[in-house]
């Protein structure tokens, strides 16, 4: 179990890795992301990055050390189809720099 100051919903900024170069705007400014999951067992989070519209008739390409290609089958009870997806791969949190910490969540009382 890893003690990390990283949680769900906080705005992060990638400092280190193969994602950093991939995490850029135009003008060479770091772009925020979003942490969507931490996974404090092997003290990994994945991200959620802000993408540029891609243009009219153009493939999506997955970030490159964010996210990847992944072959899946059709699902016949979702009817989901088959074929090449994008899917999210972990970046390590000593690779993240918290710059907006997410609003504390509330749980109901039972």
């Amino acid at each position: 179990m890893l003690k990390t100051r990283i949680s769900k919903g906080d705005k992060v900024r990638i400092i280190r890795g193969e994602g950093r170069s991939a995490a850029v705007d135009e003008k060479g400014k770091a772009v925020l992301c979003t942490v969507l999951k931490v996974d404090r067992g092997t003290g990994r989070a994945i991200l959620e990055i802000p993408r540029p519209k891609a243009k009219r008739g153009e493939r999506e390409k997955p970030v490159r050390g964010i996210e990847v290609w992944k072959t899946v089958r059709y699902n016949a009870k979702s009817g989901e189809a088959g074929g090449l997806k994008i899917v999210k791969r972990p970046i390590h949190v000593s690779n993240l720099e918290v710059v907006e910490k997410a609003p504390p969540r509330e749980f109901p009382r039972s």
